[in-house]
């Protein structure tokens, strides 16, 4: 099974099996299951000798059931009630509350604020100072207070996170979840403005005649609010305005029906190639690639051909669509890794092709490359990542690979020579599912570190010894990641420390399922590599070098979907690096994007 339907089966089982779709989804359920049972770790602790691994028939169909019914809650339940509010239609709002209903929002909340020249963002959470009681008329005269921040209708939509029996396997009881509710659109002409509101709710087992009945809120809490508003749209797609023809380029949303899913199409590398202080383009792509020069005033020309480099992509493997600027012949130009090719920087006028005279290759699975001067003798070296291609072995919470396929390090001799260092090193990272790595200091001793993903489990960050070998640390003991495929550093708190953003996959209805497992469904191991799976992204702060927090939750960077490519850049020039976090994997339609 290649890489992607394995995530698909990991990563989804989780989001989509249990969803609504009949008999055949409990089929596929149990097949599923099954899987788990026969590839997760054999460690004592978790082995099939000591633990079944298989959940019973009954435990399957209520979780099946519970997923059933928060369909049913979204459709009939929460599409009703993002209407009302969309209309401003304070009677409507209030035949979806109880006779009883009690709302309630946080009395003394604690408060982060964003104040620029160019936007202002406000977000009140729970600080546990306790709550202000609220009835009904005052909950939807509270709504439609953040309704009325926009000038006209805005979108309105509300994402079931949190859904369960107050009393577990009893569907006639009291039911409780949580959800998230979005509202956007204009606040004044042109100026966009935003709402996001956590809730947490009760209301009787949420079945079509009772949502249709009205009356079904019974209680609802307010757990945070966030309010942003801006002067003008912050980013602008000017893409063909700058001179990029996106119809050169794979494009999931015009594609067509039947066409095969490209996960992988490609990328986006920057480089002054010409060094004339202005940034240029490269963009790889199954169709072809384009080599976009930076022009004053943000404009771009192609000048593919006229460089020497090729339009045309040899074949359709990973490795093609990767690419990389580096100085590999240390005569301070940059010169330019494509697929399997290697093309000499002519200062500036040219790309001449010296595949001829270099030892390197690509394997067919590489994934990603990493530059750095690891060893600190003056040359640009290179740790090629290599993803899902090889068996995996043990558990499929903690793939690695069978045999010794696991990424290599490639040291510069100088000439357009290299040598692989991998074993020397100690720089694999163990046969872990790499989708990327990324160089930093991370103990602040001048010798560049390496932090390596794993889509499979956790990274392992790999120190610097001075002496052309690498030291193995954990940031976290016990399950930590899942479903990296993006990795990024700054110091994002400026104190002198880099710290990791790892781009994990992150799942609403995923960590609703496991929720509502039985707390002793599995070993605690278990279910806390369960619970793994879909925590979504985290965030490392690095304490001293040795230590690392994770803060993802707690600066609220997780949720994000699933996630690739990040960046931590400084957008607004303040001095502070902001986060742009990728989400989604494939979607076939630009009015349901994925993620």
């Amino acid at each position: 099974m290649s890489r992607y339907r394995w995530f698909f089966v990991i990563g989804l089982v989780c989001v989509l099996l249990f969803s609504g779709l009949g008999l055949g989804v409990r089929w596929y359920a149990n097949s599923t299951k099954q899987t788990v049972q026969d590839t997760l770790p054999s460690d004592p602790s978790t082995s099939k000798e000591s633990v079944s691994l298989t959940l019973s028939t009954s435990e399957r169909e209520y979780l099946w059931d519970v997923e059933h019914h928060g369909n049913l809650l979204t459709r009939f339940g929460f599409r009703v009630l993002a209407d009302a509010l969309r209309r401003e239609d304070a009677r409507a709002l209030t035949a979806l509350l109880s006779a009883d209903f009690t709302g309630q929002l946080p009395k003394r909340p604690r408060q982060v604020s964003l104040n620029t020249d160019f936007a202002h963002v406000v977000r009140n959470e729970d600080s546990g100072e306790g709550s202000l009681h609220l009835d009904s008329s005052q909950f939807v005269a509270h709504l439609l207070g953040y309704r009325r921040l926009f000038s006209r209708p805005p979108q309105v939509k509300l994402a079931l996170m949190g859904l369960a029996p107050t009393v577990h396997g009893e569907l006639a009881s009291l039911w409780q979840g949580s959800c998230q509710l979005r509202m956007w659109g204009e606040a004044k002409s042109g100026q966009p403005g935003e709402v996001v509101l956590y809730l947490q709710y009760r209301l009787p087992c949420p079945t079509e005649e009772t949502l249709k009945e009205g009356g079904w809120l019974r209680s609802c809490t307010i757990l945070q609010s966030q309010e942003a508003l801006a002067t003008r749209t912050l980013m602008r797609e000017v893409t063909t305005e700058r001179g990029i023809d996106p119809r050169r380029f794979l494009d999931s949303w015009t594609c067509g029906e039947g066409q095969p899913i490209q996960p992988i199409s490609g990328g986006v590398y920057l480089c002054d190639y010409d060094r004339d202080g202005i940034l240029d383009l490269l963009i790889t792509d199954v169709k072809g690639n384009v080599l976009y020069k930076g022009k004053p005033g943000g404009k771009f020309e192609d000048v593919t051909v006229r460089v020497g480099l090729p339009e045309s992509v040899p074949h359709q493997a990973t490795v093609d669509a990767l690419a990389a600027f580096a100085d590999l012949d240390g005569d301070g130009w940059e010169d330019l890794i494509l697929g399997n090719r290697f093309y000499r920087n002519e200062k500036g006028k040219r790309f001449t092709d010296e595949t001829w005279r270099t030892n390197l290759r690509l394997p067919s699975d590489a994934s990603g490359i990493a530059l750095a001067d690891f060893d600190r003798d003056g040359r640009i070296d290179l740790y090629v990542t290599r993803g899902g291609m090889g068996k995996k072995v043990g558990s499929w919470i903690e793939g690695r690979k069978e045999g010794s396929h696991g990424n290599y390090l490639m040291r510069n001799l100088g000439n357009w020579r290299f040598q692989d260092v991998t074993a020397s090193s100690g720089a694999d990272g163990d046969r872990r599912f790499t989708f990327s790595a990324v160089w930093f200091d991370a103990d602040n001793d001048g010798w560049p570190d390496l932090y390596v993903i794993n889509e499979f489990g956790s990274g392992v960050l790999l120190y610097n010894e001075h002496n052309g070998h690498f030291r193995e640390h954990a940031l976290v003991q016990g399950a930590g990641d899942f479903g990296s495929m993006g990795v990024t550093c700054g110091d994002i708190d400026n104190d002198g420390h880099i710290d990791l953003y790892v781009a994990n996959m992150y799942s609403k209805a995923g960590n609703r399922i496991i929720g509502n497992l039985r707390p002793d469904a599995y070993t605690p191991e278990v279910m806390a590599r369960l619970r793994s799976l879909v925590a979504g992204s985290q965030l490392y702060l690095n304490r001293d070098g040795s230590r690392f927090d994770p803060v993802g939750p707690k600066y609220q960077v997780s949720g994000i979907g699933w996630a690739y490519g990040a960046a931590l850049v400084d957008l607004d020039n303040d001095g502070w690096l902001d986060l742009y976090a990728t989400c989604g994997f494939v979607s076939k339609s630009r009015s349901e994007p994925d993620g």
